[in-house]
Parts: structure tokens; sequence; C-alpha cells
């Protein structure tokens, strides 16, 4: 054998080899453990397991830019926040992890195709869905880079929701899983007649959902039985928030009562924010909007809050659904709003980033992305996350 032909061999298998190892260190991206030193976080789409959007705590006008990440493509899904570690998905194939508080880019687990819906995180292990493929859902140990495992469920538009050692997901197909967190055990299923977008709430031993086959569904949390349905006038692609009266245990924890004053809060593409009682979904109110409805409601003290395709933003009593106050932006609504403190956060069509006094509707401050924010806020230590589809991850804080 000559030596050109050796050499040539070699720089292949060199190549080759080096080729391998970038896409096993991409493949295997894991964080040091010295960044889960952060307490707290917005570990789920709304961030908390009833949806509600919601953090009592005080907050000043999160009026300066503090920092802000560009991708390749756009942002559609919405942030969340585990421990000082933020991680979103994005349509260039890409699960990001950044620094909450400094913005500092951690890296780029590269995937086989986008993401469109939101990751949630508990005891450091990141649960996050592709849109298509052939696997698509993942449990990633984020302090070793490994799949815990993964799970075949098709097309998912939906984002996962956490309760206790449980972890539940929808998925295109209409189909609706719950799987032990840790292991990956499915422990039930249950099949509704078309797509799952809504992200679920969990209220004890209730779990509730929403389907475009216009139905909410209120299912036994352990095994997945029907206990309730409630048929809206059209799809319900908004997820579902529960408010329950006389808390027990905490913000993030409930125990159901089967109170007659507990309720639960979505909108539907008929244009209506709905209130039902939640021990029978019995219906209680509808407050009309004139456009249909995408975003999720957030749900603070005496009111309930919801975005429209109608452009608006409004404020609706909880116990009689009367009009509070509605404000108007330059585009649809489809960003669910959250609410810290007194104020209130959303994005709009029209590319601004809000933020009302939420008793009042007054505007307080807005920025002007330069693309369409159909993405939702988090919030973590006095800062506000959004992203834009101008391709950029925005904090805004004081």
């Amino acid at each position: 054998m000559s030596g050109d032909l050796v050499r040539k061999i070699l720089i292949c298998l060199f190549s080759f080899f080096l080729l391998l190892s970038l896409l096993s260190c991409a493949h295997r991206f894991k964080l040091n453990q010295s960044r889960f030193l952060h307490s707290g976080g917005w570990e789920s789409f709304r961030g908390n397991d009833r949806n509600t959007g919601y953090v009592p705590e005080p907050i000043d006008i999160p009026n300066k830019l503090l920092w802000s990440l560009e991708t390749k493509k756009p942002l559609k899904s919405s942030p969340i926040i585990a421990q000082g570690v933020l991680f979103i998905g994005s349509l260039d194939k890409k699960l990001l992890f950044v620094d909450a508080l400094s913005g500092e880019d951690l890296g780029r687990r590269k995937i086989s195709t986008s993401i469109s819906s939101s990751a949630c995180a508990g005891d450091s292990i990141l649960y996050f869905a592709q849109d298509k493929g052939d696997e698509t859902f993942f449990a990633l140990n984020l302090l070793t880079g490994d799949l815990l495992w993964k799970e075949k469920l098709g097309d998912i538009s939906s984002s996962p929701q956490i309760y206790q050692d449980q972890i539940f997901i929808g998925s295109n197909s209409g189909l609706f899983w719950a799987f032990n967190r840790f292991t990956g055990e499915k422990t039930w299923e249950f099949k509704t007649e078309d797509a799952i977008v809504s992200t679920p709430a969990c209220d004890g031993k209730l779990l509730f959902l929403g389907s475009a086959d216009d139905h909410l569904y209120a299912l036994d949390k352990e095994n997945g039985e029907l206990r309730w349905k409630f048929q809206a006038e059209g799809s319900i692609y908004s997820s579902p928030a529960v408010k329950v009266e006389n808390p027990a245990n905490g913000m993030n924890r409930m125990v159901h009562t089967n109170g007659g004053d507990d309720k639960v809060f979505f909108g539907s593409v008929d244009g209506h924010l709905y209130a039902l009682k939640i021990k029978d979904g019995s219906f209680i109110w509808k407050f009309k909007t004139d456009r249909e409805i995408y975003s999720s409601p957030a749900v603070a003290d005496s009111l309930v809050y919801i975005g429209s395709n109608d452009y608006f933003m409004y404020a609706v009593d909880q116990t009689t659904g009367k009009l509070r106050w509605k404000f108007e932006t330059g585009g649809i609504i489809h960003s669910s709003p959250i609410a810290v403190g007194d104020k209130l956060f959303f994005g709009s069509y029209d590319g601004n980033f809000y933020v009302l006094d939420r008793f009042s509707g007054k505007l307080l401050w807005k920025y002007q992305t330069h693309g369409m924010i159909s993405s939702s806020p988090a919030y973590y230590h006095g800062k506000i996350y959004i992203a834009s589809e101008d391709r950029t991850l925005y904090c805004f804080g004081f």
C-alpha cells in the first residue's frame, strides 16, 4: 500500500471520528451541577400544575431590556426556567439552554425536528416534545446529559405537565397519556376525538384537558377514567386553569375539596371564555369576545385574564363573568398572559410585549420586537422572559 493511500485513509478516518465526536458532544450536552444552585423557577408552560399563570409576589415595572439571545429561526414555544436555567425549543431543531440571570448561552442540543411547545422540568429532569418524528417525547437527565427514556407518540403540539410522580402529555392524534416520570412506564391512556393542543391542569384527584373535538374533559388522575366532560361550541386549544377556593397547602399544590365554588376556566375558538364547576362540570357562565380564543387564561384573585383574536386582552370577574376591563392591541393575541403581583404581561401578533396594571387595564409599558409574538411569558426572580418570531429571546427587568 502506497504512502499517499495510507495518508488518505488516515485523513478519512480522522475526519469520520472527528465528526462522530462532534455529533456525540451535541447529543450528550449536559449542564454543570453548579448551575442548579438557584431556587425556584417557572417550571411549566403556565408556571404551576393548575395552569394559573399567577405569582403573587410584587414586581416593579420591568422596563429595561437586560439581555437578548438570537436563534436562526423563529421562536414559537414559551420558555421555562428551572433552578436558574432557562429552556426553550426553536424551529431550527435546537433545544436552547440559557443562564436565566446573565443570559449566557450554555449550549444547544440538536434534535431531529422543530419544537413549538413548551418543556417542563422537575428534579433535574427536563421533559420535552418534538413536533414530528419517530420518537417525539423525551425525558432528559440534565446532570448527565443522558436520556432517561423516550416514547413514540406521534406529532405533538401540547406541552407536558408534571403532577407528583406522573407526567402527562397529549398528541395531535387525540390520545392523552400518563407516564411514571422517572421510569417512563405508561400508567394509562385516554382517547379524545381530535387533536390535543391544550396543556392539562391538575387539582388533587382530577386532571382537566381540552381537545379540538370541542370538549373539556375531567379525568381521574390515577387511572384516566372519565369523570365528566363539557361540550363547548368550538375546538378547545386553550389550556384550562383551575381556581380552588380555600387552598389547603400552598400555591402550587391544592387538595381537591369538591367545593361548589371551585372553578375551571378555559377559552374556545367559538370566541367564549368559559367557567365550569370542578366537581361536576356544570356550566357557571361564559363570556363572549368577538373572535376565536387560542390564548390560555391567567387566574389571579377575583379576576381571570385572557386574550382573543379580536386584538383585545380581557379581565373578567371570576364569580359573575362580567367584564372588568379590556385592552386593545394592534394584533391577534395567542400569547397567554401571566399575572405577577399587580401587573399583567403578554405579547401580541403586533410584535409588542405589553405590561398592564392588572386591576385597571392601564398600559404601564410596552416593548416593540421585530416579529409577531405567539409565545407566552415566564417569570423568575423579578425578571420576565418572552420569545418573538423575530428569532430572539428577551429578558426584561428593572
